[in-house]
């Protein structure tokens, strides 16, 4: 807001416009700068999209895996309870040891245990007593699949949104760059004209060959750091969907 305001200012006020077309600063060099601001006005949005997108994706991918996870964990306590003495089955099966906790590991750990219990009747013909038919496994397998691909959709919003935020920082970047010369320019330019630079939202300075910090890219009022997650969000990365929620 600060940015656009100066560059309006530069133009709109005469005695100004005057003067700095007299050092360089014509109309299309101060269009220059307007277009940077409609640059980074432009890609403060798209990033502001891509972050909500990344949400969305990220809300599906933890409701899909919560109701692929509790039918899979339900019919893993059933069945180690039935084949708790047949070790055979229990390998075949994959049911010792831990629960995977990635989102890649309860995919191939539970697509493993249906396409087994499908393809094995042997095994199948133990469980059918439970009234569970392979149309019911397949469809509990297709819970998993579906989980699958939400999270690879939030894995690549993911990616979007890192794209939109580089993009976002490097057109703030252009902006400030040429807002710092333009603003060096006008200090010299009205050094004797402290109102003016008032007009232009530039302090007037007594030495104004002293050295500038560096500057940052400022949080945006209507968006949070590029690098911090929504504050209830869950976890950005798909692999830390399932963490909380396997059970050893």
């Amino acid at each position: 807001m600060a940015a656009i305001f100066t560059i309006e200012n530069s133009q709109q006020i005469e005695e100004i416009r005057i003067e700095l077309a007299n050092r360089g600063y014509d109309a299309i060099r101060i269009q220059e700068g307007a277009d940077l601001h409609i640059d980074f006005a432009s890609a403060i949005q798209a990033q502001i999209i891509a972050r909500q997108e990344q949400y969305t994706k990220t809300m599906r991918a933890l409701t899909a895996y919560n109701v692929a996870f509790n039918v899979y964990q339900g019919l893993v306590n059933l069945l180690r309870i039935t084949f708790e003495n047949e070790r055979d089955i229990m390998q075949e099966l994959g049911l010792f040891g831990k629960r995977e906790r990635s989102a890649s590991g309860f995919i191939t750990q539970s697509t493993f245990f249906y396409n087994t219990l499908l393809n094995k009747d042997r095994i199948y013909n133990r469980i059918a007593k439970f009234q569970i038919t392979k149309e019911m496994l397949q469809a509990d397998l297709e819970l998993v699949k579906d989980f699958e691909k939400a999270n690879r959709e939030q894995e690549d919003a993911k990616g979007l949104f890192g794209e939109a935020t580089d993009l976002r920082d490097k057109a703030y970047r252009k902006l400030r760059h040429w807002m710092r010369e333009f603003e060096k320019i006008n200090k010299i330019v009205f050094y004797d004209k402290p109102y003016l630079l008032e007009r232009l939202r530039f302090k007037a300075l007594t030495d104004i060959s002293r050295k500038e910090k560096p500057s940052t890219v400022p949080p945006d009022s209507q968006q949070p750091p590029a690098t911090a997650a929504p504050a209830t969000q869950v976890q950005s990365n798909p692999e830390s969907v399932t963490a909380n929620n396997h059970e050893s």
